[in-house]
């Protein structure tokens, strides 16, 4: 949920913080690196994983969001374990260390088949919705690639989020075009010029919402209003598979695509009567 806030009058940062409400929790967050990162599971490289999760998290409150207090939690835990696997051991015995992370892969394993699960029912549900209506324009093919299968998550969208501003960062122009930065965007604006956006194309992709020549700020304000629309319902945002690119795609108006049924005939209405 988008709040306004009143910003001050030399103050440059984005005007609204976000929610992460309806998004996704720390395990899922977890889950999201595990698989980015190609590790198993079951041999977790606390360490490196522990590191890329404080990257999210500061990225989420550089972000404004309302980062919920079980990331803190899971952050603390995270930083815990690794301290007991890299800190020499006081006696040989390391159960201790060893028992917190096989607990925490249990936590995992246990997350993603429930969530596995219910991703397999609404599947299923969505089948059912489609049954009476014209499939939406989300599973078109765009440019010879199969359809669209998987809905970017927010972890998703902070890892294309993440891998723009490495890529300004690396180039180092981020300073120059700082400077000349005179009119503040709001996320009102942003959300109109995307909407625009769309009018002429359906589906827009990600990356090209955030030119190498953007400020920080209007990156995190056109970031902000991803969300919003995602939130509001006008965008959904998708991947052909896992970490691939990610596409901004217009929700259509659902009653617009439902089928409108033949009007009835003169010989149905009078059947409808006989059968009355």
């Amino acid at each position: 949920m988008l709040t306004e806030t009143t910003p001050t009058p030399t103050s440059t940062a984005p005007i609204y913080s976000v929610k992460l409400e309806g998004f996704e929790g720390p395990l899922d967050l977890l889950l999201h690196l595990i698989q980015k990162e190609e590790m198993d599971i079951y041999d977790i490289q606390i360490a490196h994983i522990t590191d890329r999760y404080l990257e999210y998290v500061n990225l989420m409150e550089e972000l404004d969001l309302d980062v919920a207090s079980e990331f803190l939690v899971m952050a603390a835990t995270l930083l815990h374990i690794k301290s007991q696997s890299i800190l020499p051991q006081l006696t040989p015995n390391a159960e201790y260390t060893i028992g917190d992370q096989e607990q925490l892969v249990r936590q995992l394993l246990e997350y993603k088949r429930f969530k596995e699960a219910a991703q397999i029912l609404d599947v299923y549900a969505e089948r059912q919705t489609l049954i009476y209506s014209r499939n939406p324009k989300l599973h078109e093919d765009l440019d010879g690639a199969r359809a669209f299968e998987i809905r970017a998550t927010l972890f998703d969208l902070l890892t294309a989020f993440k891998g723009v501003n490495d890529r300004v960062a690396e180039i180092d122009i981020e300073e120059t075009y700082e400077t000349v930065e005179e009119e503040t965007i709001t996320v009102e604006d942003k959300i109109t010029f995307i909407n625009l956006q769309l009018e002429s194309s359906d589906q827009l992709l990600f990356d090209e919402l955030f030119p190498l020549s953007s400020t920080k700020a209007d990156r995190i304000v056109t970031f902000l209003a991803i969300l919003e629309l995602i939130r509001i319902g006008n965008i959904v945002t998708v991947q052909t598979d896992h970490f691939e690119s990610i596409y901004i795609v217009k929700q259509e108006d659902e009653e617009s695509d439902r089928e409108t049924p033949p009007p009835p005939t003169v010989e149905n209405t009078r059947s409808e009567e006989r059968n009355n």
